[in-house]
């Protein structure tokens, strides 16, 4: 079955709004995640807004997990074309799709949210951008494929893939 779940592919722009919007992750991880858990959903339910990493990601040298989201936009805020440029990331060159490529939106608790199509309307509602994809995720066997290839795995890519069937309403 799964659970609903939309996507967003990352650029630059994205990552600003989410400065915007959301302000700083609530939790950082050193595989490169970064978390924020927001009462968006119907009756307030919370949502989990993840940044994941490409496959294979390693944190950049001299940068904390947890500094990892402000090292990125001061690297975009000073790159000339922040989509494709390097930029400082520590005592590293890094450009954005080296260090997240997904932003996945998802109910955290299993709360009822409506479906996919209404939780891309809450997504949209609050970034004012709509998501890539929607449709309904199976998280645990996502998980199950990136602990197998140990780390070597993109669930973003996978979530795309798995999700491109049910684009969201636009």
């Amino acid at each position: 079955m799964g659970t609903p779940t939309c996507a967003y592919r990352v650029d630059a722009g994205l990552i600003e709004l989410l400065d915007a919007r959301l302000g700083p992750p609530l939790d950082s991880y050193v595989r490169g995640w970064q978390v924020w858990l927001e009462p968006h959903g119907p009756d307030g339910a919370t949502l989990e807004w993840r940044l994941h990493p490409p496959a294979g990601f390693r944190m950049p040298r001299g940068v904390n997990p947890h500094d990892l989201f402000e090292v990125v936009l001061q690297g975009l805020s000073a790159a000339e074309r922040p989509d494709s440029d390097a930029f400082a990331a520590g005592r590293e060159q890094r450009s954005l799709l080296e260090i997240w490529e997904v932003l996945e939106v998802f109910p955290t608790f299993g709360d009822d949210v409506g479906g996919p199509q209404a939780l891309a309307e809450v997504a949209t509602g609050v970034l004012g951008r709509h998501p890539d994809v929607a449709g309904m995720a199976d998280h645990a066997g996502l998980g199950d494929l990136y602990k197998a290839k140990a780390g070597d795995f993109s669930v973003g890519e996978a979530l795309l893939e798995s999700l491109d069937a049910i684009p969201p309403d636009r």
